[in-house]
């Protein structure tokens, strides 16, 4: 049961980051979860699960009516980056039009917009994005979610956007895990190529879900970067992941990024800077071995 009078809508439930969130969010709101297509895991009985299309505007106004929501938190997306390549139409649907619709059928209410964005939406030329940094998508994933911020920021004033980057869950557990790749492979004895030229601050779903509580119930409001402590290459990832699992590290193999040729170019120096949310969270941002090493007890 929850302990606050509060109702909160919870989009993309049934994703990764969402059934986290569902989770650590539980007892502290009356939480309404949304879903479109894919199921929620064993889902709690006290929640109200809610089906919806909210790329369609009268779902999601319906939604807004019936609910009177304080707070709605868009973990909605369709995060295969190459697959918004190729699909660009249920891209837009899928990360922009539902953000759009969310915006208009609350223009004149007093709610508070909570929105899950990308490090994909800047270009990771050099380093990773800065808070203030100018936005620059290399591929159209990153666009979309570019798009849905600026829809928010032009036409809505009480929202916190909230950037994070390469989400880490239990092993097959969601398509974006960042681990699958790793788990299934070194389990299986076979090699993997872990690219040595592309960075990030991968983030356990379970610690993003405690900053992502800690950010609503302090009212936070703008922008904010939340990703993992360490900032660190693929490869170098890899090699922690083995380690923590205890697979066979020699399995891994450094390879540079322009061999694995894939449909939508990703950023280099991808991941964000998170200085200033050290600052503002008594959260702590764990490193990727303390949250590669809670992932294993998690499913041990």
């Amino acid at each position: 049961m929850s302990d606050s009078s509060e109702k909160l809508i919870l989009t993309g439930a049934a994703g990764l980051l969402g059934q986290a969130i569902l989770n650590k969010f539980r007892s502290h709101y009356d939480l309404v979860a949304v879903i479109n297509k894919t199921e929620i895991d064993d889902p709690p009985e006290d929640i109200e699960i809610v089906q919806a299309d909210l790329s369609v505007k009268k779902a999601v106004s319906e939604l807004i009516d019936k609910h009177k929501p304080d707070i709605i938190l868009n973990a909605a997306a369709w995060v295969d980056v190459d697959g918004c390549e190729s699909d660009r139409k249920r891209a837009l649907k899928s990360n922009f039009s539902v953000v759009e619709n969310i915006v208009n059928a609350i223009k004149d209410k007093r709610i508070y917009l909570v929105q899950i964005s990308t490090d994909y939406i800047f270009n990771g030329v050099d380093h990773p994005a800065n808070v203030d940094d100018s936005p620059a998508p290399l591929n159209y994933y990153g666009r979309t979610k570019f798009m849905a911020e600026e829809c928010i920021v032009d036409n809505y004033a009480r929202y916190l956007i909230t950037r994070t980057c390469a989400l880490l869950g239990s092993p097959n557990r969601g398509q974006t895990n960042l681990i699958n790749y790793f788990y299934n492979s070194l389990k299986e004895g076979k090699e993997v190529q872990a690219p040595e030229d592309i960075y990030a601050n991968p983030i356990w779903v379970e610690n993003l879900s405690e900053l992502l509580l800690e950010a609503i119930q302090k009212g936070y409001k703008g922008m904010l970067h939340l990703g993992g402590k360490d900032y660190l290459s693929r490869y170098e990832f890899a090699r922690i992941f083995a380690d923590v699992f205890g697979f066979d590290e020699s399995l891994i193999k450094p390879v540079a990024a322009i061999h694995q040729r894939r449909p939508a170019k990703r950023p280099q120096y991808a991941g964000l800077n998170v200085n200033q949310t050290r600052d503002k969270f008594e959260t702590p941002l764990l490193t990727a071995r303390e949250a590669l090493t809670e992932i294993r007890k998690n499913i041990e």
